[in-house]
């Protein structure tokens, strides 16, 4: 079999020509990127960081990528920044609780140098099950995302040396 020329070409050239129709179906036929309308209401997708203890959620759609820190975890509230690439105009917390939802308006960093990063206050929380939706303004355009709590727990470690 190995001694038939036409089978090894075939073994060479077919994997080949199968990378290059997965690129050309995805530029044919895939979803193009747009460009956000003004007025328009887009959903960040929360990544991977945002579903357990890691002490920060990550937001993304397409170019805009924010990123959600607990500054302070008091006993009777907890602050929060979101940092983002882009200058945000608004951005508006509610912490979701047993069916009531506490909303907070964010304020913008007071140095000159973060632009693109706002604070907010919540009331702190003890129900690990709670969600936190975010509705932030960027550039005439809502983008918003419903993530867990569960992020704002930094994780301890677990070995030790």
């Amino acid at each position: 079999m190995w001694k038939n020329k036409h089978v090894v070409i075939a073994m060479i050239v077919a994997p080949i020509l199968a990378v290059l129709a997965w690129f050309a179906v995805g530029t044919l036929v895939g979803e193009k990127a747009r460009v956000a309308e003004p007025g328009a209401a887009y959903p960040l997708v929360a990544r991977s960081n945002c579903r357990w203890e890691s002490g920060e959620c990550e937001l993304v759609n397409n170019d805009l990528k924010m990123t959600i820190l607990p500054l302070e975890l008091g006993a009777q509230y907890t602050r929060l920044s979101l940092d983002s690439e882009f200058p945000l105009t608004q951005a508006t917390f509610a912490l979701l609780m047993g069916g009531n939802e506490v909303v907070a308006k964010a304020e913008h960093d007071a140095s000159p140098d973060a632009v693109a990063q706002m604070t907010v206050t919540i009331p702190a929380f003890a129900d690990p099950e709670a969600m936190l939706r975010v509705a932030v303004t960027v550039q005439e355009s809502l983008y918003f995302a419903e993530v867990p709590v569960v992020f704002m727990r930094p994780e301890e470690p677990r070995f030790t040396r």
